[in-house]
């Protein structure tokens, strides 16, 4: 039977520390991510009653749920392998992109 890896080969993948620190980062990074869901959702109902009551939303939670964006999709790159560069805590936390309008 011809195997894709012999077992040597296995043994050496599944003792390497870099794959079981990356699994570590994955664990911690996958409740960041879901911590900063809710924030969403709560940042999110506040702008909502916030244009209810007073007719308009409050841009610096604007700006910040952006840079949140940012933020998840960093997450979502590194939990999915797509990227290697770890997000914040242990890069800067994304800022909030400026928008070109030709005028």
């Amino acid at each position: 039977m011809n195997n894709l890896l012999d077992d040597n080969q296995l043994k050496e993948h599944v003792k390497d520390k870099d794959t079981w620190l990356r699994f570590i980062y994955l664990v911690v990074f996958g409740i960041a991510f879901y911590l900063s869901i809710m924030l969403t959702f709560a940042t999110s109902l506040f702008q909502f009653l916030s244009k209810l009551f007073s007719g308009s939303t409050f841009g610096g939670l604007s700006d910040f749920g952006d840079c949140l964006a940012s933020y998840q999709a960093q997450v979502t790159r590194f939990l999915t392998f797509s990227a290697d560069d770890k997000p914040f805590p242990f890069a800067p936390f994304p800022e909030k992109k400026t928008k070109d309008i030709a005028e």
